[in-house]
């Protein structure tokens, strides 16, 4: 069972009970450690049933369960994500918490649907006072734990701004429309079920005493409910072990408290500390380069990561022109490793900070003829086929479902337009019954036209009549839906490429379904399969044997592994982002070097970072400058010079030695390996002969600032983070100092 451990993983597994803290670095071989520990609990006759491990993503569950059975096979341990953890333990219990247990569970876009409802019922301009950002106050409200009622209340008694005030009149409505359609968000799973181990301390004991053992991944991803939950759970028996590292703790914008972890010995003074500091992925120049970036950040707990790999090539900067040639030259340079050196198109992995990104190198991949695939596993779910087919599902599951209802009520057309389902609402709300109901007493709705009536309950007969034929197989109740309902009647015959995915879509709907059938855990049920396509995530549709390169954001690369790295656009205001450089917050500004760490730790032998000297932002083409955190590690420069692009179209861009000359003053002005800077030329033709370059970011250089437009430095105090740099500018004769550790300046050039 310890065979091919390293001392410290041995540790891990071996220590028996009490409170363990497992520190583990990228690369660690954490998962190894977590199912040995399983088994080793096991051979000591620890029961299966007594074995609780929660983790934050599908796939690395279904690795993890994987990998218990193959070490004991037959022995089922219960594992899985938090939110699956806490839908089943509320299935059971539901009733505690005002819902039923045939609960629907409401994705992103439902969501904001609901709210959308709500505020036309409330009379709010939903265009001044969007959807999308009041549910993400409403859930970081949750995630901290606050009901409606306490948000509400410390609104009254605090002075707010007025986007607070329009949070705190329809949270509650939210809640209370939630209820009434025996529904709940993602949120809502973990909060209702803090809720039972509060009010209910036999309940508590009880869990306590069934999961004698818990063991939590990822713990520094948790937020204040998971937190909760699992201190609930290791009162009476604190035989938690928890797996984690304060720097890859990269999801604080969604509640993560990576106070979590850093506390873990105050709130178990007895917890044993295990790190693990060996890397078995990658190479040493990675490690050495990921390292020197994250020494910068305080909130952590020092660790330095070690490998008996190869050192392997240096991490690379790659310098482009715009992002067009940033693309073009990654797709060319895969396409020339597939073709020249063997490389399999699953070796590599493009990572970037934001969606919008991936739009210019999906277009150059295509044109290279290089095969990718997109992490998008919520996309789709979030299909409008898909969210019709699975919302038909859900109000045969949950009648109750107003959300769902009123999604497909009218789809496909059956002459149920806006006036009918208006009148519809106000008298089931009058009458204080749902929706599915109402439809079904049609007739006794008041000012409803014959025909409306007639589609209404025809519409209530065929949901009931779906509830019938449910015998056991989802993908026999997605057939017949399909079929009943005509849904892909319009365009099942592909007459253009539109109807073509479409109903691509459908069919993929109805493969995971059978799919599900085949391969449930339990007993199939609606709700089982209704519940895995809510709690689906964007890795959880990457298909590791498709032999295609992989393009994701770096928050979706946690946990995965790949031969060659691109990440590209570090530069300031794209990581770090602009948002974490507008609050001036330092560990905001600690997350996104965190989150570039994360990134460049995936790498198991090539990593290479890119920046432009343009770039459109915001659909407008914006000089750009290099990250901050570039000066925080050693790696090597490498310049393609003035595009074939731009010397036919003439394109202006920045000075390219300066911008340059900018990072390495700075990278000069850190503790860090100085790098070797090389010409694209040079490194075609073998050569590695240092440049000289002259001081960057100094008295002369032209400069743009955001809001006081184009201004010359006239003097350069002090150094690096703790600098600052004295701009006259032309407009309005404004003389101002910037902090170089917030500076909003755009290098243009030098007179």
């Amino acid at each position: 069972m310890t065979d091919n451990l390293t001392r410290h993983q041995r540790d891990a597994v071996e220590h028996a009970e009490g409170p363990l803290l497992i520190l583990a670095g990228p690369g660690s071989g954490k998962t190894r450690v977590i199912t040995g520990r399983i088994a080793r609990l096991i051979e000591r006759d620890v029961s299966p049933a007594e074995i609780l491990a929660i983790t934050f993503t599908n796939k690395a569950a279904r690795e993890m369960q994987s990998r218990v059975e193959r070490l004991i096979p037959g022995r089922g341990v219960w594992v899985g994500t938090f939110h699956r953890f806490c839908a089943r333990l509320l299935r059971g219990r539901a009733q505690a918490v005002g819902l039923q247990s045939n609960f629907s569970i409401l994705g992103t876009t439902d969501q904001r649907q609901l709210v959308r409802h709500l505020l036309d019922e409330l009379d709010i301009d939903a265009v001044h006072y969007s959807p999308s950002r009041i549910l993400n106050r409403i859930s970081q409200a949750k995630n901290d734990l606050q009901s409606a009622e306490d948000f509400a209340r410390q609104f009254e008694e605090s002075i707010g701004d007025h986007h607070q005030a329009i949070v705190a009149r329809v949270y509650p409505a939210y809640q209370e429309a939630l209820l009434k359609s025996n529904a709940v968000d993602f949120d809502d799973l973990l909060m209702h079920v803090v809720t039972l181990l509060r009010e209910n301390p036999a309940l508590r004991a009880q869990l306590d005493k069934r999961f004698r053992f818990v063991l939590v991944d990822e713990y520094q991803d948790t937020n204040s409910a998971q937190y909760q939950i699992v201190r609930a759970l290791s009162v009476d028996h604190p035989n938690v072990c928890v797996t984690g590292d304060p720097d890859q703790s990269i999801y604080g914008w969604r509640g993560a408290k990576i106070d979590n972890i850093l506390r873990f010995e105050s709130d178990y003074p007895q917890a044993k500390v295990v790190r693990l500091e060996a890397n078995f992925r990658s190479t040493k120049s990675i490690l050495r380069s990921a390292d020197s970036l994250i020494a910068h950040n305080q909130y952590r707990k020092k660790k330095s990561l070690t490998t008996d790999n190869a050192e392997g090539a240096p991490v690379r900067l790659l310098c482009f022109q715009d992002g067009r040639d940033e693309a073009d030259s990654i797709a060319r340079a895969i396409r020339q490793a597939h073709d020249e050196d063997g490389r399999k198109w699953s070796d590599f992995a493009i990572f970037f900070r934001v969606n919008s990104l991936s739009r210019e190198l999906e277009l150059a991949l295509s044109r290279h003829r290089v095969p990718y695939q997109l992490a998008q596993g919520v996309a789709f779910y979030e299909r409008a086929e898909v969210k019709d087919l699975l919302a038909y599902l859900r109000v045969v599951c949950n009648p109750a479902d107003e959300v769902s209802f009123r999604r497909i009520v009218n789809k496909p057309t059956r002459g149920i337009g806006q006036k009918t389902r208006t009148l519809l609402g106000d008298w089931a709300s009058r009458e204080r019954i749902g929706l599915l109901e109402a439809a079904a007493r049609a007739d006794e709705v008041p000012r409803l036209t014959a025909r409306a009536v007639k589609s209404l309950q025809a519409f209530a007969r065929m949901i009931r009549d779906f509830s019938l034929a449910d015998a056991g197989s989802v993908a026999a109740l997605l057939e017949t839906v399909v079929e009943r309902t005509r849904y892909a009647a319009a365009w099942g015959d592909g007459a253009s490429e539109q109807d073509v995915q479409r109903m691509a879509n459908v069919e993929e709907l109805l493969a995971t379904a059978r799919y599900y059938d085949e391969a449930a855990e339990d007993e199939v049920t609606l709700e089982g399969f209704l519940e895995s396509a809510s709690l689906a995530s964007d890795v959880d549709g990457l298909d590791a044997e498709a032999g295609e390169v992989t393009l994701m954001t770096l928050h979706s690369a946690k946990g995965l592994e790949f031969p060659v790295v691109y990440l590209v656009a570090v530069e300031q205001n794209i990581l770090p982002h602009e948002r974490s450089l507008r609050q001036g917050e330092l560990r905001e500004l600690e997350e996104e070097r965190r989150l570039l760490f994360v990134g460049m730790t995936r790498a198991e032998e090539e990593l290479y970072l890119t920046q432009t000297a343009k770039r459109n932002i915001h659909g407008r083409p914006l000089s750009t400058i290099p990250s901050d955190f570039l000066s925080e590690m050693p790696l090597q420069i490498v310049d393609d010079g003035p595009s074939e692009f731009e010397e036919k179209f003439s394109i202006k861009t920045p000075d390219r030695r300066s911008r340059l000359d900018a990072l390495k003053n700075r990278m000069a002005a850190t503790d860090a390996e100085i790098p070797l800077l090389t010409t694209a030329a040079n490194l075609l033709s073998g050569s590695a002969e240092s440049v000289k370059l002259p001081t960057g970011f100094a008295v002369g250089m032209t400069v743009r600032h955001p809001r006081y437009g184009l201004g010359t430095v006239t003097e350069v105090r002090g150094f690096s983070k703790r600098g600052t740099v004295e701009v006259s500018f032309e407009d309005d004769d404004r003389v101002a100092t910037f902090d170089l550790s917030r500076c909003p300046l755009q290098p243009v050039g030098t007179r």
